[in-house]
């Protein structure tokens, strides 16, 4: 194990939620992992040509991780979550994708072998991170990572929204099945002031004897497109910049920055 542990409620979360991770998109996360792939090869073909060797340092089950590897890269997929990186492991198997899976914290990536063209860390990972010091020991650690010129790409929600929505949920959906499914998820701030929240996923399924419940919750920081910015220059990156999802074909705002020293 490595000298920094993550909150356990992090890790207890995503090894909670490993085998229904894919209920985030519905019945269409094979869908998911080929249209993330195809935006992130294009983002990344636009900012470094020859860029062939990707770190995914939060890869969860390996939606980005897979559909990256899909496309001809050659891809290190990393996550805090033992389960998460097996589950990552049959997908990878099933799709064909050849990716090297382990276990790491990104805020600690000392026992990754190598340095990579890109570092990635999407679907809203580093908002887990619930102070200042620990985004920038991430970002830090994955610089660290980064061959010089290399490129760093983050995705997040759109906070700088929520943060004035407040959104209390997400629209709730089913999963056709079978097994029929419901997926809802809640959004509890600590307060109308705060940057602090918990998600709430409940899980629906309905069996032969009824239906059961499964509920995963984590605690987020929402962190603005500056404040990430500004810590992403802090960390040493250079030409921090932000995109729109909806510019870049991704479901959420995009980070990318340049590793400009070694």
């Amino acid at each position: 194990m490595h000298s920094t542990s993550p909150p356990t409620s992090v890790v207890d979360f995503y090894d909670g939620l490993a085998a229904d991770y894919h209920l985030v998109y519905g019945d269409r996360w094979d869908d998911a992992v080929a249209r993330q792939g195809a935006a992130l090869d294009l983002l990344i073909r636009e900012a470094r040509p020859n860029a062939r060797d990707v770190l995914d340092c939060s890869c969860g089950i390996g939606t980005q991780a897979i559909g990256l590897a899909l496309r001809g890269y050659r891809v290190q997929g990393t996550d805090v979550s033992e389960r998460s990186i097996e589950r990552a492991r049959v997908e990878a198997e099933r799709l064909g994708a050849d990716v090297q899976f382990g276990v790491a914290d990104f805020r600690d990536l000392g026992s990754v072998a190598g340095e990579y063209h890109v570092v990635i860390s999407c679907d809203n990972a580093i908002p887990h991170l619930l102070d200042d010091a620990e985004v920038a020991k991430a970002l830090r650690a994955m610089r660290a990572k980064l061959r010089p010129g290399g490129l760093l790409v983050i995705s997040t929600r759109d906070y700088d929204r929520a943060l004035t929505d407040r959104p209390a949920r997400a629209p709730p959906f089913v999963i056709a099945g079978p097994p029929r499914r419901v997926f809802v998820r809640l959004h509890d701030w600590d307060d109308p002031d705060s940057p602090l929240y918990t998600v709430r996923f409940f899980v629906l399924t309905e069996t032969d004897a009824g239906w059961t419940l499964a509920h995963h919750r984590a605690r987020y920081r929402a962190i603005t497109s500056d404040a990430l910015a500004r810590a992403g220059r802090d960390a040493g990156f250079t030409d921090v910049a932000w995109r729109a999802g909806e510019d870049v074909n991704f479901h959420q705002p995009v980070m990318t920055a340049t590793n400009a020293t070694g």
